[in-house]
């Protein structure tokens, strides 16, 4: 029985299941160690010996978004060259030091450059992370697969909101802040249990180390690949230049209402006439509700859907973003808040899945990463966004009216894919 167990036991660790759910905690510390700047923005501003206004505090997130934008331009390829594995360890490494340093900032210039640093190595681990998991992933249910992985960026999320609420107005800013170097913790574990892709080896010639883990995670042998040269420029061969640029837009959008929500609407909130608790129970919400709508989106989108789905999730998010602009108080608040958390976090997720359905294997990392790299500058002006209009004195609900435009540019965009076949290559 002894024998049968530890069989059983070695069989459940050899999953592919077992990656997708490491890849899954690296990403809850990618979604902590980012959305929980906008946990500690309205603390920011309150720190005295700083002098912070809304446009200082909306600039160090924009730079943290730049430096996600190039981490993300350079990983991607690189991961496309070196391995995924490699790519993934170092990014751990260099984010967790850097939020560590920017729990400890003496000044705003240091806490700016650690943001910037920590954004390099958060660019860099997400689309490295979207690769190897489309390519453990079972092939009917990519999608399901990845939405579960990215549970975990949205748990962070929730984490962060709630150690906010519980350590900030007590101790700060800076344990939060300092929390997110803990993954530094878990490094010897990741590199023990991470494996390289078999599908990338196929195309490196290590056809034999392909086929040893494909086995060893009950994987279909990927099939042997002539060895091609990586760049930008194959994202525009043999018919990719429309679907590129298309996904460029797609995640320039679906960034920036991301970022631009989760970044400011605590404080957006708050200036509505929220308490502090009560602003950032909703960044609780927008999580909670773009973790429950990506699950229902991401089943229909494994039937071959995911198109639909994204534009009508951007849609959804367009609406519930301008109705917030409506309503006052009560409880439909939080139930706008929950459906913008689908139609902004989680269109964010299963846009991923389109974009990487669009480049094969070989090019995949190249083509998630630069598609990500520009959706950064989304990124980076929708927290920018935030800043000039609460500096400029404008109502706050400005910012649910520039968002609600961006969300529905974004539903056209994502409609216009249904132009192209579901796979380019």
């Amino acid at each position: 029985m002894a024998i049968q167990d530890l069989a059983i036991i070695k069989e459940r660790v050899r999953s592919p299941n077992i990656i997708i759910a490491l890849c899954g905690l690296l990403i809850l510390f990618d979604g902590y160690d980012l959305i929980v700047y906008g946990a500690v923005a309205p603390a920011l501003l309150g720190e005295a010996n700083w002098g912070l206004t809304p446009g200082l505090v909306g600039r160090a997130a924009s730079i943290t978004l730049f430096g996600m934008l190039l981490g993300a331009l350079v990983a991607g390829t690189l991961a496309d060259r070196i391995g995924r594995r490699k790519v993934i360890i170092g990014s751990l490494l260099s984010f967790s030091v850097m939020m560590i340093g920017s729990g400890l900032a003496p000044n705003f210039l240091v806490f700016e450059g650690t943001r910037f640093l920590a954004g390099l190595g958060l660019g860099a681990l997400f689309p490295t992370v979207t690769a190897l998991i489309i390519e453990f992933s079972p092939p009917k249910r990519k999608a399901m697969a990845y939405s579960i992985a990215l549970l975990g960026y949205l748990a962070g999320g929730i984490v962060s909101g709630i150690l906010g609420m519980l350590l900030i107005q007590k101790y700060g800013w800076r344990p939060l802040m300092i929390i997110g170097g803990a993954p530094i913790l878990l490094l010897p574990f990741f590199i023990r249990l991470i494996p390289e892709s078999p599908e990338w080896l196929a195309t490196k010639n290590r056809q034999s180390e392909a086929n040893q883990i494909a086995d060893q995670y009950g994987l279909a042998n990927p099939i042997a690949k002539p060895i091609v040269q990586v760049g930008i420029r194959s994202l525009f061969s043999e018919g990719r230049l429309l679907p590129t640029l298309n996904a460029w837009g797609i995640h320039f959008c679906s960034l920036l209402l991301t970022f631009g929500m989760v970044n400011w609407l605590p404080t957006i909130m708050n200036k509505m006439g929220y308490d502090l608790g009560s602003a950032l129970l909703f960044s609780v919400t927008l999580n909670l509700g773009a973790a429950i709508g990506l699950l229902i989106g991401a089943r229909i989108a494994d039937r071959g859907n995911v198109k639909i789905v994204v534009a009508g999730m951007f849609l959804l998010g367009a609406c519930s973003i301008w109705l917030l602009t409506q309503v006052d108080q009560g409880l439909q608040v939080y139930g706008l808040v929950a459906l913008a958390g689908t139609g902004t976090i989680g269109t964010q997720i299963l846009a991923n899945i389109l974009v990487g359905n669009l480049y094969p294997v070989e090019i995949r990392g190249t083509g998630l990463g630069f598609s990500l790299g520009i959706g950064r500058i989304g990124g980076m002006i929708g927290p920018a966004i935030g800043g000039a209009v609460l500096g400029a004195g404008l109502a706050p609900q400005w910012n649910f009216y520039i968002f609600a435009t961006v969300g529905a540019v974004g539903c056209v965009l994502a409609a216009a894919t249904l132009l192209y076949s579901s796979k380019v290559h």
